[in-house]
């Protein structure tokens, strides 16, 4: 049996919480915490005691999270958010 990182646990942390903001709607969290995901990532992947297929399995949720978040994205807030 194999440790998870730290940094593992913290991204899986930061994603849920993305998730959970993403179902609320609220689009301001989603926004905070896609940051802190992005440093997250960061340090995951920079972690020497890294699981690769684990971290893999994170990234895929992740990706599908985000793809989730584009689809349902409102208009009004990415116009906000990209300065258009």
């Amino acid at each position: 049996m194999s440790l998870v990182p730290v940094s593992h646990i913290s991204l899986v942390r930061t994603r849920r919480e993305m998730e959970k903001a993403f179902s609320s709607a609220d689009w301001d969290a989603v926004k905070d915490w896609d940051q802190l995901l992005t440093f997250q990532l960061s340090q995951a992947f920079d972690d020497p005691a890294r699981d690769h297929k684990m971290l893999v399995g994170e990234l895929e949720k992740v990706l599908a999270l985000y793809s989730d978040m584009v689809r349902n994205l409102p208009d009004a807030t990415a116009h906000a958010w990209l300065g258009r």
